[in-house]
């Protein structure tokens, strides 16, 4: 099904499922497709904040009270507990060549996985990019703007019971330990302590968003030693409060696990730092 908007196409997908506006608000996992509008594409190596000022824009395009509440808080389970975005994206499609000081991209368009837990975020986003269907990513080391092509919603989130599934990564996962200093010990998956980490950091957005209910659920990982490699990240390059990010890519994860913990996987992302750009995953 082709929904015709201001120029943009949103292709609907579903399996024997009539379409509804309800619907489409639980999808909340779409696919961003990216024409560039400049001859040549520069982007910043470390982009993933540059995407993340896109998706809050946008958002802030059709509800800024909602914009400036997600970027300035997000959700919690109490006044005393966690923060969460409970949205994820993935790094950015296509192929990449890189120079001095910036990204070129050789491919005619590229586009990003965003997905969410909340039904006002999915509703702005799309109120947002129609409204506006423009962008640009990039900071002070580069920059170019894109048009909005399409938004494919992904209809992969209907697990109807308690089921074994393995989940590739889509960006770098980061999982952190504090230290003595209040700082994060960045882990690798090899680290004992990565898995009950990265368990807890999923059971708290579960919580946040049913915080009367108990999940059981187990997790692993199934390494590729030759693949595994660290992403450092900056975030907020050359202002005073950057900061540099490690998250890990090379192995999948492997997740035993009802329906509702699954789809905070896929919508919110796994590990720390999901929004700005950082564990995001897709289904194999």
């Amino acid at each position: 099904m082709r929904i015709y908007t201001h120029g943009i196409v949103i292709i609907i997908l579903f399996l024997k499922q009539k379409f509804t506006l309800t619907y489409f608000l639980q999808i909340m996992r779409f696919e961003l497709v990216l024409i560039p509008l400049d001859k040549t594409v520069k982007l910043p190596f470390n982009y993933q904040y540059a995407l993340s000022a896109v998706v809050y824009k946008k958002l802030g395009e059709a509800d800024e009270e909602y914009a400036n509440f997600l970027h300035q808080k997000g959700y919690t389970k109490n006044d005393h507990s966690k923060q969460f975005k409970l949205f994820s994206y993935s790094n950015l499609k296509g192929n990449f060549n890189a120079d001095r000081t910036s990204l070129l991209l050789k491919d005619s368009k590229t586009g990003f996985i965003l997905g969410c837990h909340t039904p006002e975020f999915a509703e702005n986003l799309i109120k947002g990019v129609f409204s506006n269907q423009r962008i640009s990513i990039g900071d002070h080391s580069a920059q170019s703007d894109f048009q909005v092509e399409q938004i494919i919603a992904i209809a992969d989130l209907d697990f109807k019971s308690k089921e074994n599934h393995t989940l590739k990564l889509l960006s770098p996962i980061c999982v952190g330990k504090k230290n003595d200093r209040g700082n994060y010990d960045y882990l690798s998956p090899i680290d004992s302590d990565f898995l009950p980490i990265l368990k807890n950091n999923l059971n708290d957005k579960l919580l946040t968003v049913y915080p009367d209910r108990i999940f059981e659920f187990e997790i692993g990982l199934s390494l590729f030693p030759t693949q595994l490699k660290s992403k450092l990240v900056t975030v907020k390059a050359g202002t005073p409060e950057e900061t540099k990010v490690k998250g890990f890519i090379g192995f999948t994860i492997n997740i035993n696990a009802e329906a509702d913990v699954i789809n905070m996987a896929l919508c919110a992302g796994l590990g720390q730092y999901n929004g700005v750009g950082f564990g995001c995953v897709g289904k194999i």
